[in-house]
């Protein structure tokens, strides 16, 4: 069910857990009053301390908060389900509304605060040499709806969005190694958190704490199931 986005001045937390950059920021009224990051593989262990720091560099308690924004992937298996469940903890602690936002609409958003315009394609890496992609057309400020549903695209097939800006973690690195296809400007991510918690408070459809429990992995676990008997 459906929840009401804050009413301003919101205090919004904010988690991208999936990324191989995990962030927490904490918006007051769309401003970001605190911001931590942290790399993937230390985040487990640093995420609720990343909190609390943002909590307290802003004077707030999480029972000041009104709100809490999440990315739901895709992105990294692991980094996500510790971010939905803190998130569901902290909702089932606090009682606030919850926003759910996929992360490749945040990628798009997270380009055009950084001034991109026309073709956005948000992409996260899928390892094996694909990526995941979605892409969006964009005006100055305004991000629109995907222009198509995402998919998991090699490298190469990247070509077919051109021409277009491409923001994600390791485009640059693309760029550099000379395989990313012509007619694509790169953006490099930075973190993500305060740029989810300004567009949260903008979809209605993401305030809905049942996506808590559906991340979108856009690709099944590298796991073989048992046959049932």
């Amino acid at each position: 069910m459906n929840e009401s986005p804050p009413i301003a001045p919101a205090k919004l937390l904010a988690l991208d857990t999936g990324s191989p950059v995990v962030s927490v920021a904490l918006t007051l009224d769309g401003k970001t009053a605190a911001e931590r990051s942290v790399e993937q593989a230390r985040s487990s262990v640093a995420l609720l301390e990343l909190i609390d720091e943002c909590l307290r560099e802003a004077g707030l308690s999480p029972r000041d908060l009104n709100g809490i924004a999440v990315l739901r992937g895709p992105g990294s298996f692991t980094g996500l389900r510790v971010g939905l469940a803190t998130v569901l903890g902290l909702r089932a602690a606090l009682a606030i509304p919850v926003a759910v936002l996929p992360s490749l609409e945040v990628l798009a958003a997270h380009a055009i605060e950084r001034a991109a315009t026309g073709t956005i394609v948000g992409v996260v890496d899928a390892l094996r040499g694909e990526w995941f992609a979605s892409a969006f057309r964009a005006a100055p400020g305004t991000l629109g709806e995907p222009t198509a549903e995402a998919k998991i695209l090699p490298v190469a097939s990247l070509a077919s969005f051109a021409p277009a800006t491409v923001c994600g973690f390791g485009v640059r690195g693309l760029a550099d190694r000379g395989v990313l296809p012509g007619g694509l400007e790169v953006l490099e991510a930075s973190p993500l958190a305060a740029t989810a918690a300004r567009l949260a408070c903008n979809r209605q459809e993401w305030w809905d704490a049942a996506l808590l429990t559906q991340p979108l992995y856009l690709r099944e676990p590298a796991v073989t199931l048992p046959n049932p008997r």
